[in-house]
């Protein structure tokens, strides 16, 4: 497992310190709530009354993710007429082209299910040969 460290945690991300919610012990806003360091004062919260019962809209489940950055070389052995095809389902996909630019660059790390997803615009083509991305790194997973 990899070791928790509080600077993975994104900005602005809502922080738990709600010990009575019964998911507590594996959420990961729980998790990154019991490791803010001692210098910082105050950030976004998720309040105790948003746990009614068993359930709580801000929770998370932690785990540990294989997620990939970097695609420049993505379409790179594509036929060009597929690359119009595809390209743009990608783009559609992650967001939109500026988003899309973030994770083409290794800005922001694609979770498995979206290299899955991408990996399937390219089978739909008939591309079987799995997608290689530029980098690959364990992390935990803030995505929502």
């Amino acid at each position: 497992m990899k070791k928790f460290s509080y600077k993975d945690v994104p900005h602005g991300y809502h922080l738990c310190f709600n010990d009575q919610c019964p998911k507590h012990g594996d959420c990961i806003r729980f998790l990154a709530g019991q490791n803010v360091p001692s210098v910082v004062m105050g950030g976004p919260a998720v309040y105790p009354n948003a746990c009614k019962g068993d359930v709580c809209p801000y929770y998370k489940k932690t785990r540990v993710i294989h997620g990939a950055w970097g695609f420049r070389n993505l379409y790179k052995d594509v036929d060009p007429k597929d690359v119009q095809v595809i390209r743009p389902k990608v783009i559609n996909y992650l967001g939109g082209p500026v988003a899309c630019y973030g994770y083409m660059h290794g800005d922001q790390l694609l979770t498995p299910e979206q290299q899955e997803t991408i990996y399937g615009f390219f089978k739909e083509l008939g591309y079987m040969k799995e997608l290689v991305f530029e980098g690959y790194t364990m992390i935990y997973d803030f995505s929502d």
